[in-house]
C-alpha cells in the first residue's frame, strides 16, 4: 500500500512496515518504519510522524548530544568484565559526534499505537550499538520522543 505520509508500507505481524530515508549525523540511511496498528493507520499516527520528520533537522544534533550523554553517564562501565583491558574494549571513549556515529546504527522508527497519541505524539528511534560486548539479546538503545522532545533513553524495549 502507498501511504501519503509513510510511503510504501505493508501490513504484517500486527503492524505496518516500510523503509524511510533519513539523514542521521550527515549520512542518509534507509531506516525501517514500524507503525503499531492492527488495522488502519490513524490520522494521529500520521500527524506524529509528519511533525517528527519536519523537526528532524533540529532534533538530529540534540539526539546525538543526548546519546553521548546517556552513554557516558548511564551505560559506560555499568557492567562488563573485571579485566581492565577487556573493560576498555567493551566501553570505548565516546565524546564526539564522529565517535558516536561509529558506535551506533539507526535501525527503526516506531510510531506508537493510536491510543497513546492522546497524551502526545509518540515516536521511538531504535539503535544497535557496538559497546558493552556482544548484544545477544538485541537490547540496543531506544529513544522516546513525545511531541518531538526526548523524554527517555533506555533499551529498545521501551518502544514495545
Amino acid at each position: 500500500m502507498r501511504d501519503q505520509i509513510f510511503g510504501e508500507i505493508n501490513h504484517e505481524d500486527g503492524g505496518w512496515h516500510g523503509e524511510y530515508p533519513l539523514d542521521f549525523g550527515g549520512t542518509v540511511c534507509s531506516v525501517e518504519i514500524l507503525i503499531h496498528s492492527e488495522d488502519e493507520i490513524a490520522e494521529s499516527q500520521r500527524d506524529a510522524f509528519r511533525c517528527f520528520i519536519e523537526k528532524w533537522p533540529d532534533l538530529n544534533e540534540k539526539l546525538i548530544e543526548a546519546l553521548i550523554g546517556h552513554y557516558n553517564n548511564e551505560e559506560r562501565f555499568s557492567y562488563g568484565p573485571d579485566n581492565e583491558e577487556e573493560m576498555s574494549a567493551w566501553w570505548p571513549e565516546i565524546e564526539t559526534k564522529e565517535a558516536l556515529l561509529q558506535a551506533v546504527k539507526l535501525e527503526t522508527i516506531v510510531v506508537a499505537e493510536d491510543f497513546m497519541m492522546e497524551d502526545g505524539r509518540y515516536i521511538y528511534l531504535l539503535f544497535s550499538r557496538l559497546w558493552g560486548g556482544e548484544d545477544l539479546d538485541d537490547n540496543g538503545i531506544g529513544v522516546c520522543f513525545v511531541d518531538e522532545k526526548i523524554t527517555e533513553i533506555g533499551y529498545k524495549d521501551i518502544a514495545f
